[in-house]
């Protein structure tokens, strides 16, 4: 009798798994009676046949048919992730629909940064196309470098000399790549001692000069939209990428090292006038923030060791605060400053995503089809680069000269060596004005046009002071300690 009873339970089961079956499977015969079907075309490149069986809310309920298997499948698919939708296509004309979706493409080179890729690969990767000839379809990317030493490699002058290629270009988005780590500098042991009273000042005027890059993209450059990809940024980099609204990382990018900035407080041994320099280096950093629509609590956090940090969520944005008491804690801790890595940042939305390479960008971005415009915007930012380091090295020699005449300057060879050590510090001083780098560089280590200029004068005097018959005592209130000078970087 038990065995009896099993026997009908496993026929019973048997006939629901056969009618099961027979939902999914289609009779090629079946097929013939529909003369249309819908096809959809997808961003990443996938052509689906079947039939569209309802729409709404975004949310296309489609039965797909797979002809290779003679097997239909129902699927809810996002409005979002379908490029095109062919409604009603004959039967007889589906197959040929798909080799004609590559007739319309120009008869042009297709290349991607991936050189590894071969030609089979660049064609078919999500449906992306990269073309090499200029082409009225495809969207227009200049790709600018923002990598190096911020305030050096990266200021204003460098991108200013850009602007004429980038009109020239035409493009339709702006990408700047972020790679900087920067963990501050130190002042140069050679400079005078009178300078060196200044030093406390240079994070400000570093600051400034951030301000004018960040200005000259957002306001000279305002009418072209633009996005922020990071490749790695640590240091006042992270700032000045803040003020960016479309920002994107790469996976193993950081957005971090703003804590650097305690140093310059706790340099000033008043605590009022640390809090007060503070609060005025916060309102400037506030402002990078703001001008990227993130919330300025988070200039506090990154900036800040004792703050912790949290946020809410309060539909898609986030309620950002300075506590442990949020939803989601980023840093509870009082001993280093919140930093972000591109998980964290895309989750809680400071990032619109992460790109490991232009391809992955511009398919975040909604392209299919693009290409690379104004490549000599790289090529300026690289000669500017070597330039202004191959000048400042030279800089470096022209300052030991000018410690080594201001030592030999005394006796009846005093009037020459003055004379040595005003032509090194001239030169200096022509470096500075052709390179903005060469004088940001200096007066970062301590050293400002302005003091430069006062040194020259003062040498100047002396000459004067000795031509007149006069004996001034050595090389002046300019000579290096310890007389030699030495370089630094």
């Amino acid at each position: 009798m038990l065995t009896r009873i099993r026997i009908l339970w496993s026929l019973a089961f048997i006939a629901v798994v056969v009618l099961g079956l027979s939902n999914s499977l289609i009779v090629a015969g079946d097929d013939d009676t529909q003369a249309t079907e819908d096809i959809l075309y997808m961003i990443d490149g996938r052509i689906l046949h079947g039939q569209i069986i309802s729409e709404e809310d975004g949310i296309v309920v489609f039965e797909f048919i797979d002809r290779n298997i003679n097997i239909k499948t129902t699927l809810k698919i996002r409005k979002n992730e379908i490029e095109r939708i062919d409604n009603d296509v004959p039967l007889e004309d589906a197959s040929a629909s798909d080799e004609e979706e590559d007739e319309d493409v120009p008869d042009v080179t297709l290349k991607s940064r991936q050189d590894d890729l071969d030609d089979e690969a660049k064609k078919s990767r999500f449906g992306l196309r990269r073309f090499e000839s200029d082409n009225e379809n495809a969207t227009r990317f200049y790709i600018i470098p923002m990598s190096g030493q911020m305030g050096t490699d990266v200021n204003p002058e460098i991108y200013q000399k850009m602007e004429d290629d980038i009109r020239a270009a035409d493009p339709d988005y702006i990408i700047i790549e972020m790679d900087c780590q920067d963990v501050g500098s130190s002042p140069l042991e050679f400079l005078p001692e009178a300078q060196e009273e200044n030093k406390d000042e240079r994070g400000l005027y570093a600051i400034n000069e951030y301000r004018e890059i960040a200005s000259f993209f957002h306001t000279d450059l305002e009418d072209i939209p633009q996005v922020m990809w990071i490749q790695d940024s640590f240091g006042f980099s992270s700032m000045v990428a803040l003020s960016w609204e479309n920002m994107y990382f790469k996976p193993e990018a950081r957005l971090a090292g703003l804590g650097q900035l305690n140093s310059m407080f706790e340099s000033f041994g008043d605590e009022d006038i640390q809090g007060k320099m503070r609060e005025a280096h916060m309102a400037l950093i506030r402002g990078f923030l703001e001008h990227g629509n993130y919330s300025p609590v988070l200039a506090d956090a990154m900036c800040r060791p004792e703050f912790a940090l949290s946020g809410t969520w309060k539909g898609r944005q986030v309620d950002w605060s300075l506590n442990n008491r949020g939803e989601y804690i980023v840093d509870n801790s009082d001993e280093h400053t919140t930093s972000f890595t591109a998980k964290t940042a895309e989750n809680l939305c400071l990032s619109k995503g992460t790109a490991d390479s232009v391809e992955d960008l511009v398919l975040l971005m909604g392209v299919r089809e693009y290409t690379i415009v104004g490549e000599k915007g790289e090529q300026i930012f690289n000669k500017y680069s070597e330039d202004w380091r191959r000048s400042y090295e030279r800089c470096l020699d022209y300052w030991n000269e000018y410690g080594k005449f201001s030592n030999w300057a005394s006796g009846g060879d005093a009037l020459k060596y003055l004379g040595q050590a005003k032509k090194q510090l001239e030169r200096i001083l022509a470096a500075m004005n052709r390179y903005k780098a060469v004088e940001i560089r200096f007066n970062m280590q301590g050293l400002s046009k302005f003091g430069l200029e006062i040194m020259i004068e003062q040498l100047k005097e002396q000459i004067r002071a000795l031509r007149q018959g006069q004996r001034g005592g050595g090389g002046g209130g300019g000579r290096p300690p310890g007389g030699t000078g030495s370089g630094g970087g």
